[in-house]
């Protein structure tokens, strides 16, 4: 069997995103109750053809970058983040962005108005997602943050990057942003319900706050899981509870940005194969974007936690890295990821008490 040709890895701002093909099914209402249908076609072979200015100054510090094992990482507040930032975890990271525009059909699931003011993208990675909403709405001001000064030198006027760490506080002034953009943070904020109050007080009253996770549980609706995927997600449970930043955000994010004071909160649940396994088309296209989402980034997802938080040598890691991969490029295993999106609103009347 010839195995499916991946999309391949798109570079911020340089490549289009893929249009989806259409399908009964809609991003805005979720699929999470509905079991997926698996092709009984050679799905691989079938499909192959048709897919796919900062708050800490730039000194050389934050530019001396620490590697591990053949890994870059981030070297302001080393090990606030667990993954690394070299240019294959970048490619990962665009390959996921390109996915979630995809699924979504367009950047954002909150109703934000066309000429929303001032933007918040946290933990913006290579800047993919700041700078196309900055190009799309040119009346905005996004600001995105992250601990690598990884992203573009050319970007649009109304967009810039800075250096920070989000878990301290904020260097904006209350009630400020319109819109917070949030996605991918998992395991790196170790009280989410006190992240999310932070960013609430930033947040304009009747802005709006969006938060996208994958959940790191491996499911399959038919048994067909291998005992590398199924022994996924307690790796990262474990390396959660090692660090004190949990992995498991995207199953308790409705409690937390309840907690946190938000309102009209809005919630998809979508189901995300992975691999060319569905029937239904547009599971298929996904499918094939998030089998090579993981397929480039999963040692980097995995490596530092495995080694430095659970005691793995690096043998050991690689070897679990191997079984994984066949498994993911296996059609006969009809596994899938949950994402979740939520987006919630700060109530109108919480200006005075924010202004506090």
């Amino acid at each position: 069997m010839t195995d499916a040709q991946p999309p391949k890895s798109p570079k911020a701002g340089k490549t289009p995103s893929p249009q989806p093909p259409s399908s009964p099914i809609s991003p805005r209402l979720g699929n999470i109750d509905a079991p997926i249908e698996a092709d009984t076609a050679d799905a691989d072979s079938v499909y192959a053809s048709s897919v796919v200015t900062d708050t800490t100054s730039l000194r050389s510090s934050i530019l001396a970058y620490k590697w591990e094992h053949g890994r870059r990482y981030h070297a302001y507040q080393d090990g606030a983040y667990w993954g690394p930032n070299d240019e294959k975890q970048q490619e990962a990271e665009d390959l996921s962005h390109e996915m979630f525009k995809i699924i979504l059909n367009g950047l954002t699931l909150a109703p934000i108005s066309d000429d929303v003011q001032n933007v918040l993208d946290v933990g913006c990675g290579t800047g993919a997602w700041a700078i196309e909403f900055a190009d799309a709405h040119p009346s905005s001001q996004v600001i995105g943050v992250d601990l690598s000064p990884i992203q573009p030198s050319f970007v649009p006027p109304n967009c810039k990057f800075e250096v920070d760490d989000v878990i301290k506080d904020f260097t904006y002034p209350d009630n400020y942003f319109d819109y917070i953009h949030i996605r991918s943070m998992t395991g790196c904020i170790p009280d989410w319900v006190q992240f999310h109050r932070k960013a609430l007080k930033h947040l304009k009253p009747g802005g709006w706050t969006e938060h996208i996770e994958n959940s790191g549980v491996v499911r399959s609706d038919d048994g067909t899981l291998g005992p590398a995927m199924a022994q996924w997600w307690g790796i990262f449970d474990k390396i959660g509870k090692a660090t004190g930043k949990t992995f498991g955000i995207a199953e308790t994010l409705p409690d937390v940005l309840k907690e946190a004071g938000y309102t009209n909160i809005v919630e998809r649940r979508i189901k995300i194969p992975i691999g060319t396994w569905p029937k239904n088309p547009d599971l298929k296209h996904w499918g094939a974007w998030n089998r090579q989402f993981i397929l480039q980034g999963v040692e980097g997802f995995s490596i530092r936690g495995l080694t430095d938080c659970l005691g793995w040598t690096y043998e050991e890691a690689q070897l679990y890295l191997v079984s994984l991969r066949k498994e993911l490029t296996d059609p006969k295993i009809h596994a899938y990821l949950e994402l979740a999106f939520y987006a919630g609103q700060k109530p109108e009347a919480a200006e005075e008490s924010t202004a506090a």
